[in-house]
């Protein structure tokens, strides 16, 4: 029987944005030496999850010739019914210890009775043929947590031209599923890391920032790429090497209104002892708008998103703003063996729309959208732009 497998559910917002700026209008504006406060306690139902609850709360402070911010928070925690339980902490300081470097951090901890896992490599059209009948076949249990630090140092001075900042990055995460039944898929065929394994990453890359706002980009470009080693010797599980290529552009015309066009490359390779939570994937709110979260697994992965924007009307008393946005998403996983004449001959492909809203400081966006593939679709709610 066919299941319908949606990523994230939809948000019924019961409370929206807190601020503690002096004054709405000092919210708007967000002039130096302030700050911006909001948070997002939220309610939703989704019938894989549950009922899910939890909140979201993000500061961001400004100081005069701290570009583009002083200081980001942002932290997070849900829980659901059905035993998805999850906290987060981000935060990002430029200047950090007075000085020209960017120190970002990010710790998080998680325990779900519903991952989902469609096997390494399964390239069958329709995924839900495969299923036997087995409760929870394409799902299992799941525990991880994890630490990721970066320091970025500019190459370059800040200018109309964009900015050239060298990167280096340590992360350490553990993942390993628990409890699972022998007729799951996890069980029936293991993928590599199923006994529960832990890596410690050790990378460098390069970031290339030439964007009008991170946040609420309209104009300018962006590149990042990064390679991350781990060895044994290290203190990982087994050896690894994961490269990741991130590349965006965005472009600002009038027609009737300001809609942005908004295109993302993204180039995922790994090789080594890689375990399954690690691999590059396709498949959730951050790559294939529709497809299930992890739908698609393996050594590799090419993904393409573009997307127009728009914000449509305000409302003043409220402080608010209320746009939409069209989508296209492509792209596909592939093993290190797959020849590069044939790298376009499986791209899935998913399109959708969504609407935005903003609150007190146009930093903080809410965004849902809903997407469409082949195969199901999948409706996301979530804070900022997919990019």
């Amino acid at each position: 029987m066919r299941r319908t497998q949606h990523t994230l559910s939809f948000y019924f917002i019961i409370f929206l944005i807190l601020a503690s700026a002096p004054n709405a209008e000092a919210q708007v504006s967000s002039p130096p030496d302030s700050v911006n406060f909001a948070f997002l306690p939220a309610i939703s139902f989704n019938s894989d999850l549950g009922l899910i609850g939890g909140g979201l709360a993000n500061w961001y402070v400004y100081k005069d010739q701290h570009v583009p911010f002083h200081r980001y928070i942002s932290l997070a925690a849900i829980a659901s019914t059905k035993g998805l339980a999850s906290f987060d902490l981000f935060v990002d300081k430029p200047f950090a210890f007075d000085t020209k470097f960017r120190l970002s951090y990010q710790v998080y901890v998680a325990r779900f009775f519903e991952d989902p896992y469609f096997g390494v490599g399964n390239y069958t059209r329709d995924v839900y043929d495969q299923d036997p009948g087995v409760d929870n076949y394409f799902s299992f249990r799941s525990f991880n947590s994890g630490l990721d630090v970066q320091l970025r140092y500019p190459l370059t001075k800040r200018s109309k031209f964009g900015q050239l900042d060298l990167k280096a990055t340590a992360l350490v995460h553990y993942e390993t599923p628990w409890d699972n039944s022998p007729d799951q898929l996890i069980s029936v065929s293991p993928p590599p890391g199923n006994k529960g394994t832990h890596l410690a990453l050790w990378g460098t890359g390069l970031t290339w920032e030439n964007r009008d706002s991170e946040f609420r980009t309209t104009r300018g470009t962006y590149g990042e790429f990064n390679i991350q080693i781990g060895s044994d010797l290290l203190g990982s599980s087994g050896n690894s090497f994961i490269m990741n290529n991130d590349l965006r552009s965005f472009f600002t015309f009038h027609l009737i209104k300001d809609i942005t066009l908004a295109n993302r490359l993204l180039i995922t390779h790994t090789n080594g002892d890689i375990p399954y939570w690690k691999l590059a994937y396709a498949g959730d709110e951050e790559t294939l708008r529709g497809y299930p979260a992890r739908r698609f697994l393996d050594d590799n992965a090419v993904i393409f998103n573009t997307e127009l924007r728009t914000w449509l009307f305000e409302l003043p008393m409220l402080e608010s703003q209320f746009g939409g946005t069209l989508f296209f998403d492509a792209g596909r996983t592939f093993p290190n063996s797959l020849p590069l004449k044939d790298l376009t001959s499986d791209l899935r492909y998913t399109f959708g729309f969504g609407g935005l809203a903003s609150f007190f400081t146009p930093d903080f966006i809410i965004r849902a959208d809903i997407g469409f593939s082949e195969e199901d679709f999948g409706i996301y709610f979530t804070t900022g732009y997919m990019f």
